[in-house]
């Protein structure tokens, strides 16, 4: 079969009929930041000069109630795990999560990501970055550009930084070029997500674009960033990938609208407009109203996706994680509630109906077109106060798309009925002494034992700030064991110290994987099959040497007191494993 291809802007899906082969589509994911519902052209706007993707409406569907998250980070953490915020962490997303890049790769993938990262709390936090997460290239920011300038990470080295904010649109578009044309693997099918830095404040265009739009500087990014979309989807046609390519567009979250809060950034031109525009939909990014989450949604794929079809369907990011597992031939995760839906189907026109419902974080739910907030819904600080009265409230979606009549008294049973359904989706009694407890890991230790001596022999695990040690004691010379997580996830570190006196051989077999961990000195060549062992004192210090023994006489030895440590790869328990097997060998054993 020949391997399709799959362009994303934060919607993809793509259907696999119960037992065909999966379609295993190349996927390019367009992802813009801060945009309004009614940005183009094609969703309403009277202003802005959208042409290519108007064109890409066209040749595609254009959906309607498509749904992300209200913020930056809490919206990228569920495009990539297919789990709501409340669950994948938002901006801390932990390196426990499992992203479908990890899980395509494991497919047969290449796999790239290029632009705003957003969930390693803007850090450079090795195992919560790009490359541990699944994706084989990354060039981008590890966060936003609030304060008008931007540190780049090409991989995990540091690339660079930049206050040139006009600049971005079309850098990440060259590098996805660069990417299709120079580093893509032609052998492999590809996913490319492209996060854009822009339309997230503080905006600019570059100097072909500034002042040319009827919508002020905000419509001069608009039309730039339409115009380098162009440039990309050429690339496509150049390439012959079009014809095999699922062409989704969309945004993390809906526009800025709080005027208080934006003039208090600097940067902007006196009097411009920096913010996009939600159309008819109630207040902006932050609020769980329909302008914080209801987002543009464009799919294209010829010969597959309905040609010039608008649908109402609810569809949302989460959903990318089950329908990419169906088209690229990928298990989602059973270990984790997977709050997504395969929406295969929908994309391909062979179903018009999409969501039952949509989950907004800690605020409310909508079902058909029923759409509840609760008395205390949660809004984040960006939301502008609209008058909204702290009472439960209830819209009919299809009759007041703005939200402004409250149907609660009238509609007491969908009331409950509501309620009921976010009780379903939201963790039970989520306190932080509850949360706490059920994250907490508990493993299960057995010890093997192989050789000769008797002694005392133990496997032990510490717990300690996101981080395990199981510590290994063992006199016999030989010996195993198998360490198994009953419960919660792995920590971000896990480490193994093996006590012996001279560690001759040591592996550790997980996620299908063996890893070799025999100590030969500080300098010893690493091999990605090898682990990195130290050897420490009692302190944790390191040691010269290979053995932890010293002759005092022509009988007699010393037992130096410390240990040998190794951590195990995340990338291999991110794989999904619930165990590590352990063997060693004392270089002095009987």
């Amino acid at each position: 079969m020949k391997a399709s291809t799959l362009i994303v802007a934060t919607c993809l899906s793509v259907i696999n009929v119960a037992g065909a082969e999966p379609l295993r589509p190349n996927i390019l994911i367009i992802f813009t930041d801060d945009q309004g519902y009614a940005d183009l052209a094609c969703y309403g706007n009277k202003k802005n000069r959208t042409p290519r993707l108007d064109q890409l409406a066209r040749e595609g569907t254009r959906f309607t109630s498509f749904y992300s998250q209200t913020v930056c980070g809490p919206s990228r953490s569920a495009l990539l795990t297919g789990r709501q915020p409340i669950r994948s962490g938002g901006w801390g997303m932990p390196a426990s999560e499992i992203t479908w890049a990890e899980l395509i790769r494991k497919a047969g993938y290449q796999t790239a990501c290029i632009g705003k990262w957003d969930v390693s709390n803007r850090k450079p936090i090795i195992p919560r970055m790009p490359n541990a997460q699944g994706f084989d290239y990354y060039f981008g920011t590890l966060g936003a550009n609030d304060g008008g300038g931007v540190a780049f990470h090409e991989n995990n080295e540091k690339a660079g930084n930049t206050r040139d904010m006009g600049s971005l649109t079309r850098l990440y578009t060259d590098k996805a070029i660069d990417f299709l044309e120079n580093k893509r693997d032609k052998k492999k099918p590809f996913i490319l997500y492209v996060a854009h830095t822009m339309m997230h404040t503080i905006i600019d265009a570059s100097p072909k674009f500034r002042g040319k739009s009827k919508g002020g500087l905000y419509g001069d990014v608009v039309e730039e960033f339409d115009y380098e979309t162009g440039r990309l989807l050429d690339t496509l046609d150049e390439l012959k990938l079009s014809k095999d390519t699922l062409v989704i567009y969309t945004s993390d979250n809906g526009p800025w609208n709080q005027d208080k809060y934006t003039k208090r950034k600097k940067g902007h031109p006196v009097d411009s407009i920096f913010w996009g525009e939600a159309g008819p939909l109630r207040n902006g990014k932050g609020s769980p109203y329909e302008a914080g989450y209801r987002l543009p949604c464009i799919v294209r794929w010829p010969g597959k996706v309905p040609v010039g079809r608008v649908n109402d369907a609810i569809f949302a990011t989460i959903d990318f994680m089950p329908t990419f597992g169906n088209l690229c031939g990928f298990e989602v995760p059973e270990d984790r509630r997977i709050d997504g839906m395969d929406q295969t189907d929908l994309i391909l026109g062979k179903r018009e109906t999409g969501r039952e419902f949509f989950y907004f974080n800690k605020a409310g739910v909508r079902k058909g077109k029923w759409k509840y907030l609760k008395a205390d819904a949660h809004f984040h600080g960006y939301a502008i106060d609209d008058s909204r009265k702290k009472v439960d409230e209830l819209f009919d979606l299809e009759a007041d798309l703005g939200e402004r009549i409250n149907l609660a008294a009238k509609h007491p049973k969908i009331v409950a009925q509501l309620k009921q359904l976010m009780n379903e989706i939201e963790p039970k009694n989520p306190g932080k002494k509850k949360a706490a407890k059920i994250s907490e890991p508990k493993f299960k230790l057995d010890y093997r034992k192989k050789g000769s001596r008797d002694g005392a022999r133990r496997i032990k695990s510490t717990l300690d700030k996101g981080s395990v040690v199981f510590d290994v004691a063992e006199q016999s010379g030989i010996g195993g064991g198998t360490i198994s997580l009953i419960e919660g996830q792995w920590p971000e570190k896990v480490l193994i110290r093996i006590h012996l006196a001279g560690l001759e051989g040591f592996e550790v077999t997980v996620g299908g994987k063996t890893f070799s961990g025999a100590y030969h000195g500080e300098n010893f060549p690493s091999r990605k099959d090898r682990l990195q062992t130290r050897m420490l004192d009692a302190e944790g210090n390191p040691l010269k040497g290979r053995y932890l023994l010293k002759f005092t006489g022509p009988d007699s030895q010393e037992r130096i007191a410390g240990y040998y440590e190794a951590e195990v790869p995340q990338m291999a328990l991110k794989t999904g494993a619930k165990k590590i097997d352990l063997s060693w060998v004392d270089f002095f054993r009987q």
